[in-house]
């Protein structure tokens, strides 16, 4: 797991976090684990808060462009997230609402 993010978006948003694990609401993995800045909704994940599996949490080295992101999708092919540039110029994906479950991470 990738260390917790303190940069400038961490504490424009009150210097808050919870550490979430997204899964599928249809079959039930576990995605990823993601930080969660602020207070709010989930609405998108940025990819430079995606902590595990690396295989995601690499992809704010390895993709420049919105261009060369591919949908997230589950193993069981649901739809999680759609590839996206917010207006603050970060990469992430926008969630589909409803096929996706959230929880706060515990160390196991």
């Amino acid at each position: 797991m990738r260390e917790i993010k303190k940069d400038k978006y961490f504490r424009d948003r009150e210097s808050t976090f919870v550490v979430l694990s997204i899964g599928c609401a249809k079959c039930g993995k576990r995605i990823l684990l993601y930080q969660k800045d602020g207070r709010g909704g989930l609405k998108r994940l940025y990819l430079n808060r995606i902590l595990a599996p690396e295989i995601l949490a690499s992809l704010q080295d390895t993709v420049g462009d919105v261009k060369e992101m591919k949908m997230l999708k589950c193993e069981c092919g649901a739809d999680i997230g759609l590839p996206m540039l917010h207006r603050e110029g970060r990469l992430a994906f926008r969630l589909v609402y409803g096929n996706f479950s959230k929880n706060r991470y515990k160390e196991e």
